[in-house]
């Protein structure tokens, strides 16, 4: 079902804010998943369960999130753009071969 809704907004253009949206959401539920493995861990349920550790843990799932989304988006830039820029020369009618398309030098 998510996986649908993904796939949707994802062909409607919007593939970097649905990307963005996604990461977020698994930050989310790391951070809410994350209390109940310490307590398994053995720390105490009543420190483990206090609103300012629940807080710290969606938090730094939330910063998770945001780190991976950025990370993909510069991994993912470079070579999606030089796909754009081979793909406008094919369109043009140009066929030549200048190399590796994902480590050009072109900017």
């Amino acid at each position: 079902m998510l996986g649908k809704v993904l796939c949707r907004l994802a062909a409607g253009g919007n593939l970097s804010r649905v990307l963005f949206f996604s990461m977020m959401i698994m930050g989310v539920l790391t951070g809410a998943v994350f209390p109940f493995f310490v307590v398994a861990l053995g720390l105490s349920s009543e420190m483990v369960f206090r609103p300012s550790f629940w807080g710290a843990c969606i938090l730094a799932g939330l910063l998770l999130g945001e780190i991976n989304f950025l990370i993909t988006r510069m991994v993912l830039a470079m070579p999606l753009k030089n796909l754009a820029v081979m793909a406008g020369r094919v369109a043009g009618g140009d066929l030549r071969d200048e190399g590796n398309p994902f480590c050009s030098r072109e900017s």
